[in-house]
């Protein structure tokens, strides 16, 4: 069984306010054959002003925490349990409606691939329009047309008059992402959800990008929850960063921290595989195993089965989160404070005696 984990809480670490907290959130998918539990006990805190990467590989659970912020999550998938606290108030216990018209507004999202996101017979224009004109209803068409275009200049779309006009396939995927910003931006969310928005973009196209997200956050002071696999991008623009592995939080830390110390098993690994310049690699490092089935889920710690520093109990029980200064936080044993190990060996030692023979 999984013991209670630490509830510290990025705010109280930081003095920072906090934006969205999710808090023990659960979202599972009931299948025909058994359940897929895909965000398991996930706790996330962003603080306001304030870019948080989420990180880890395909399948961990990470777009499936942003569809679950977003109240994007169909069936047979359900959130289970949890809280999802945006400036305090729950969004898991709003109307349908007030959810809606909360996300598009204060909450907004870029998806990884515009052309499974833009409807290809509409314009690029047209689309970003009805976004402002769904959630500002003072707005006349015509000053929705013109704010747009005001958008686009933002966001670095050239001759935005004529891009207005276009049709997502029209335009090549640089642009079609700049489109994607500009709607999420419309309404001047409080929070913008970015889901692998540089996936399919080449490196040059990927520092663009990046670079106006950073400039639209310091002009509008909104906080973003990057999703991503790429640990260059956390580099390149968190703050602060979780990563998870089959459904569960397995470390956080500062950027710089988790760089320079990277403490969990799995972060270590991820980190020891990327390529570097400096060095002289015959072959890249990569972790051995591979991710779990969320069907069949190991028991204990889920990393335990690709550890090469897993114990026994590794794979009997899952850790909890341990503080390991700082507000740095690691789910591993490896980390246990010593005087709570001790009190565990002597408390199993007065059951061992209590059970044995008088």
């Amino acid at each position: 069984m999984e013991q209670n984990t630490q509830t510290q809480t990025l705010p109280e670490q930081t003095g920072e306010q906090a934006l969205l907290e999710l808090n023990d959130l659960h979202t599972s998918f009931f299948t025909k054959a058994g359940v897929v539990r895909a965000v398991d006990g996930v706790s996330i805190t962003i603080p306001a002003g304030k870019t948080v990467g989420l990180v880890g590989e395909s399948g961990c659970g990470k777009s499936m925490t942003a569809m679950s912020i977003m109240g994007l999550v169909s069936r047979p998938g359900k959130i289970t349990g949890g809280s999802i606290l945006f400036h305090g108030e729950d969004l898991l216990a709003l109307s349908p409606k007030a959810r809606r018209q909360m996300c598009g507004d204060k909450l907004s999202i870029i998806f990884q691939e515009p052309m499974t996101s833009l409807n290809p017979v509409i314009t690029v224009g047209a689309q970003v329009r009805e976004a402002i004109l769904t959630h500002r209803r003072d707005v006349s068409k015509a000053q929705a047309r013109e704010q747009v275009l005001d958008l686009f200049r933002q966001v670095g779309i050239p001759d935005p008059e004529r891009r207005y006009a276009s049709y997502p396939h029209q335009l090549s995927g640089g642009l079609r992402q700049r489109v994607m910003i500009a709607m999420a931006m419309a309404c001047s969310p409080d929070l913008l959800i970015a889901d692998e928005p540089t996936t399919a973009l080449d490196v040059t196209i990927e520092a663009q990008i990046l670079h106006l997200m950073r400039k639209l956050q310091q002009e509008h002071g909104t906080s973003i929850l990057m999703i991503t696999h790429n640990l260059g991008v956390v580099a390149e623009i968190c703050d602060y960063v979780y990563v998870m592995y089959a459904g569960k939080v397995v470390e956080f830390a500062e950027v710089h921290e988790l760089f320079r110390n990277p403490s969990h098993p799995y972060t270590r690994g991820l980190i020891r595989s990327l390529p570097k310049l400096q060095a002289a690699q015959e072959r890249l490092y990569n972790i051995k195993g591979m991710v779990p089935d969320l069907l069949h889920l190991p028991e204990g710690c889920r990393f335990a089965p690709r550890c090469e520093q897993a114990c026994p109990r590794c794979h009997q029980e899952i850790p909890p989160l341990y503080d390991i200064g700082g507000g740095h936080l690691v789910r591993c044993f490896l980390f246990q404070p010593e005087e709570e190990a001790m009190a565990e060996s002597e408390n199993a030692a007065s059951h061992s005696e209590e059970g044995g023979t008088p």
